[in-house]
């Protein structure tokens, strides 16, 4: 097998003390047990396309501590004299600083890292500790400067049957493709009772889809005979989980990729294969497979080899908005993200072409056709998500090269933690120790002292045309570097300083490292993207653009976490301050040089050019820009030839602007939406459908009886009955127990109607997305509540007064429509009237 090999080759290139130098890339640093001593392990990719497994055999684990008083520092050195009775092996001093100030430090060295954190909680009696939290394997790429999946040379010798690290040079110049192995995979299980239980119901398939050593394919593992040619039959469950370890050796995977498979195909194989006393390991060189916790949620380590959750991952790539197509999406299931960034529409076996409705286990249960159909299914699974995975996978490989992390950790991770990561790699070369978490108490404090934000200018309500938006490039990195704003740079008797609008003064001479890290990533994005425009088709330089704005744009709200190590009220309100400063004065300059700003937001306007040139706006902008600090600039985002801005009620009914809610096309028919109710999944698609109609023909034509007149045909469709349900669904998400709730919700009464009528159980509902229709039968609007398979009809009162009309009433009221006008029963009435 292909693993076997490369361990055989990795140890006879060379001879015994013999030297090799290896150019590849890192995949992955971890650790493992060699004599009962914890060693790191490193996975090397290499360019000839073999994995290399090379152990460093001098890396030791350490923390710091900053003593009390000399007979503390003289009490620990004793220690360390003790030889193993106090895990102490040595104490060198080593001084350092913590947020600018200078102290005087000592890295104690421990015998296993598992020691760190006991022995550092024993001395602290004695003084400070740092730094004992880090896992060993960061702390080893922070403290040896390494980026994964960056272009290397390693230098590794044989030894003792091992490679042994040796050392690495970084090669010059942009990273090149990786040329990985992966495989995107899924398990089916079955479960007569609905939430399938490791301990009694079986994987009856699995599917998978690889590229490897550029050769791409698929298959599907299964113990019933399928007449499909990418099926193998194997003779029961076990060797199923048998091939599918094999299939991974034998082509070599570098990556392994599921959808919710740390929560679920991952840990159920594992749990599985424990019921049924079988050994079931993924790793590679005989590494392990294990799952661990990081943070809030769950990490597959598969030894030698890269675990990607694409869910995690979407959800990640939402939350940073680095994917339009996906912000639009009800729910994140694979369908639902595979139809978005696709032109086809993913297989289910819902529904198809008219048959009745089976479930997966009736599917297994059945004859010869119903099998088929299950894997295509379940093939269909793995080719969706290799398309997903594709599409944004990319993302991720940038920010491990970015921010210096692991591609298995980033994959997990926050903004927050990306950010964090970076900073503590900074914080070794800058001579810095890294700041302990907050207390529980320390961060209680700081979330009952909440940070002003920014100004927002509400428009008046309308339609405009002939508009432009500028806004600053990144305006609270650009502050922060251009103010030097970081916890070190705070400063009370400094002369030459930056005065924030909150009085906080920072050292102007003092190089920090906030800004450092943030120069960087601003001066390598603008090279990036006069690269990307060149070559628009290039996913590595659109990937790379994506990272360096999401890790940039992510210092601001790290400064203001509570439960940041950086965290700093004076920081944080500082950029926002000096952020509602700027908006104020561009505003003001732009009403000055007669433009009529209607629109403010954090860091952009919207203004009207009026009788003004698009030239005149650009040059406003160019003579403005002279006037910013460092790399502060003012950009134009676009021109717009029309603009839909829209009310809200206040609380004493008066009708003001609605902040970031708005609609625009530009002068080429792009449409740019915000805030409408088309992205929540709380609206039926009807009244979401209804809404984008409604804007699209406003902005496009400049018609507004065109628009009212979709909104009266929809109306007449649903009074008729001739509306699909599928259109009329609406989704919400149970947040806990159905017996949890003190009060009754519509998602909540059809949940509990699908349980009692043994349509779901109660697992099955219990926690997840609710899709419901309000029928006709019910006193209440919560009676009516049924799930989409349960109904039959529906209330077209409720989607016309409930969904279609408040949906575009927000903007047919900015034309002088009533209610009245547009459900046909009155005419068109003037607002003040």
């Amino acid at each position: 097998m292909p693993d076997s090999k490369n361990l055989e080759q990795q140890t006879t290139t060379a001879a015994a003390g013999e030297t090799v130098r290896i150019e590849g890339v890192l995949l992955e640093a971890d650790y493992t047990t060699i004599n009962e001593i914890v060693k790191i392990r490193l996975t090397i990719k290499g360019s000839d396309g073999l994995a290399y497994e090379a152990i460093d055999d001098e890396f030791r684990p350490y923390f710091y501590f900053v003593p009390a008083s000399e007979s503390s520092l003289n009490s620990v050195k004793a220690m360390a004299s003790e030889g193993n009775a106090s895990h102490i092996t040595e104490v060198i001093g080593e001084p350092r600083s913590i947020l600018g100030k200078p102290v005087n430090s000592y890295r104690v060295y421990v015998s296993n890292p598992t020691d760190v954190p006991k022995v550092a909680e024993s001395l602290r009696n004695m003084g400070d500790t740092y730094e004992y939290d880090i896992p060993f394997s960061k702390r080893y790429l922070i403290d040896k400067e390494m980026s994964p999946l960056t272009d290397s040379i390693f230098t590794l010798k044989k030894a003792n049957g091992m490679l042994l690290f040796m050392g690495y040079e970084q090669k010059p110049g942009a990273p090149s493709d990786l040329n990985l192995n992966t495989m995107c995979f899924d398990i089916e299980t079955y479960s007569p009772l609905g939430i399938p239980r490791p301990e009694k119901d079986p994987v009856i398939m699995l599917s998978y889809s690889y590229v490897s050593k550029g050769k791409k394919g698929n298959g599907v593992i299964t113990f019933k005979k399928i007449d499909r040619d990418f099926v193998e039959h194997v003779e029961d469950e076990a060797e199923l989980y048998k091939r599918f370890a094999d299939r991974v050796s034998e082509l070599d995977i570098d990556i392994i990729s599921g959808y919710n498979s740390a929560n679920f195909d991952i840990w159920y194989l594992v749990e599985r294969a424990k019921a049924l006393k079988i050994d079931f390991n993924l790793g590679r060189f005989g590494n392990e497979t294990r799952i661990e916790r990081h943070g809030l949620v769950n990490k597959v380590k598969i030894g030698g080899r890269v675990h990607i959750d694409m869910y995690l991952v979407v959800k990640f790539i939402a939350v940073v908005g680095a994917a339009e197509s996906i912000l639009k999406l009800n729910s994140y299931t694979l369908k639902n993200v595979y139809d978005a960034i696709s032109k086809d529409e993913k297989l289910t076996v819902e529904k198809t072409k008219g048959q009745k409705w089976k479930d997966i286990n009736e599917l297994w249960n059945g004859g010869p056709e119903d099998l088929e159909l299950l894997a295509d299914y379940n093939l269909s699974d793995s080719e969706s998500l290799r398309k997903v995975y594709e599409t944004f996978v990319p993302i991720m490989i940038e920010l491990s090269r970015t921010t210096g992390n692991s591609l298995s950790d980033v994959a997990v991770s926050t903004t927050g933690q990306l950010v964090e990561f970076m900073l503590m790699r900074y914080a070794h070369e800058f001579n810095e120790l890294i700041p302990n978490k907050p207390t529980e108490r320390e961060i209680k404090s700081r979330l009952m002292n909440p940070i002003e934000g920014a100004y927002v200018k509400t428009p008046d309500p309308g339609i405009y045309e002939n508009l432009a938006i500028f806004d600053f490039r990144g305006l609270y990195p650009s502050i922060i570097i251009s103010h030097n704003i970081d916890p070190s740079a705070l400063c009370s008797s400094c002369t030459d300083y930056y005065e924030s609008p909150t009085g906080d003064r920072f050292d102007k001479n003092k190089k920090v490292i906030m800004p450092t890290i943030l120069d960087l990533l601003v001066k390598q994005r603008a090279e990036v993207k006069k690269l990307y425009k060149k070559d628009k088709g290039s996913i590595f330089l659109g990937s790379r653009s994506q990272a360096l704005k999401i890790t940039s744009n992510s210092f601001y709200g790290y400064l203001g976490y509570a439960r940041s190590r950086w965290y700093s009220r004076e920081c944080a309100s500082s950029v926002t301050a000096y952020g509602r400063q700027y908006i104020h004065n561009t505003i003001e300059q732009a009403e000055t040089s007669g433009f009529r700003v209607i629109y403010g937001d954090t860091d952009s306007i919207v203004m009207l050019l009026g009788d003004k040139s698009k030239e005149e706006a650009t040059n406003f902008v160019a003579g403005f820009n002279k006037k910013l600090p460092g790399s502060m600039e003012l950009e134009l985002e676009d021109f717009y030839r029309r603009g839909i801005f829209v009310g809200k009620k206040t609380e004493k009914g008066t009708i003001t602007g609605a902040k970031k809610k708005y609609a625009l096309i530009t002068e080429n028919g792009y449409i740019k939406i915000r805030g409408f109710e088309l992205v929540r999944r709380d609206w039926s698609k009807v009244a979401r459908d209804t809404q984008r109609r409604v804007l699209e023909t406003i902005l496009k034509e400049g018609s507004p009886e065109k628009a009212i007149q979709i909104v009266k045909d929809i109306i007449k469709e649903l009074r008729e009955g001739r509306v699909p349900l599928a259109d009329l669904a609406i989704s919400t998400q149970l947040r806990k127990g159905i017996d949890s709730y003190d009060s009754k919700s519509p998602e909540l009464a059809a949940a509990k109607d699908a349980v009692e009528s043994g349509v779901k159980t109660k697992e099955e509902v219990e926690h997840a997305v609710i899709s419901y229709v309000i029928t006709k039968h019910g006193d209440s609007i919560s009676d009516k509540a049924k799930l989409i398979e349960r109904a039959s009809d529906y209330d077209p009162d409720y989607y016309i007064n409930n969904q279609v009309v408040p949906a575009t009433m927000k903007i047919l009221r900015e034309l002088n429509y009533s209610e009245d006008e547009i459900k046909g029963l009155g005419k068109q009435k003037k607002l003040g009237e």
